[in-house]
């Protein structure tokens, strides 16, 4: 015999179980997107702010270049209220490859007021050659068009993009550039002074690995520091947050002050 009392009990029970499964579902999702993440342990302080590269003073040469090639746009806010996210790779450096897809994802939920830019770094000298070669990219105007595919050449075509040939060939083909333009580029007496301030600014800042990640020229974050790639983003946006608190308590702060 059935005991209804048992089957209406049950069922109010499954009820109550599945709101509660669910109230700790997000309890749990939400311990692990909202950490806290460590100073020396995740993430450690250097000491000077960033520069931009490629706003140094060009030498006739340069400028005869640059007036032909395509230029950057400009932002309207102010670089001081955005909050500056550098990427320090190579296209020599594996971790750097596999960290570009979580480098995407996070670009596509970014906020305006943080800014992302990459500096080639030169952590080896054979790897000199892919900084040229991004640094070429970065004077011809066309980074975006080929910045993922030199990454997919090197790693799953497995073409040697640090050489003059097969670089010269995939910015023909992909990109449009004229023959002459890319020679120019190639013999510019930029691309060595970029490469020379990547190495500089990275010895400033401490860095002798990539991909090291610089967030408002104030916090380095790494793989080993991270523990892993699919971390490195989160602790990012982790800092993030912590710059915007601490401006807007200054901003108030400032505010509050009595005037003397």
């Amino acid at each position: 015999m059935i005991n209804l009392r048992s089957v209406v009990q049950g069922k109010i029970n499954s009820i109550l179980v599945v709101p509660l499964l669910a109230v700790l579902l997000l309890m749990t999702t939400g311990s692990v997107f909202d950490r806290d993440f460590e100073e020396g342990t995740h993430y450690t302080v250097v000491e000077r702010e960033s520069e931009s590269l490629l706003e140094q003073e060009p030498s006739t040469k340069d400028e005869e270049l640059d007036e032909t090639t395509e230029q950057a746009p400009v932002d309207d806010e102010s670089a001081t209220d955005q909050i500056s996210v550098v990427e320090y790779f190579s296209y020599g450096c594996p971790h750097c490859y596999r960290l570009e897809p979580f480098i995407e994802s996070w670009l596509d939920s970014k906020t305006d007021d943080v800014k992302f830019s990459r500096v080639a770094a030169p952590t080896r000298t054979d790897w000199i050659p892919y900084a040229r070669a991004y640094y070429i990219a970065e004077v011809l105007g066309i980074t975006e068009k080929v910045h993922s595919l030199l990454f997919r050449a090197i790693y799953v075509n497995k073409q040697p993009m640090g050489r003059k040939r097969p670089l010269k060939r995939m910015f023909e083909n992909v990109a449009d550039v004229e023959p002459d333009k890319f020679e120019e580029a190639f013999e510019s007496d930029k691309i060595p002074r970029l490469i020379q301030a990547a190495a500089k600014e990275m010895k400033a800042f401490g860095i002798n690995s990539s991909p090291t990640i610089i967030v408002d020229g104030t916090y380095l974050i790494t793989p080993e520091t991270a523990g892993d790639l699919g971390l490195i983003f989160e602790i990012v946006d982790f800092l993030v947050e912590k710059i915007k608190t601490e401006r807007s308590a200054d901003e108030t702060a400032a505010t509050n002050e009595p005037n003397g």
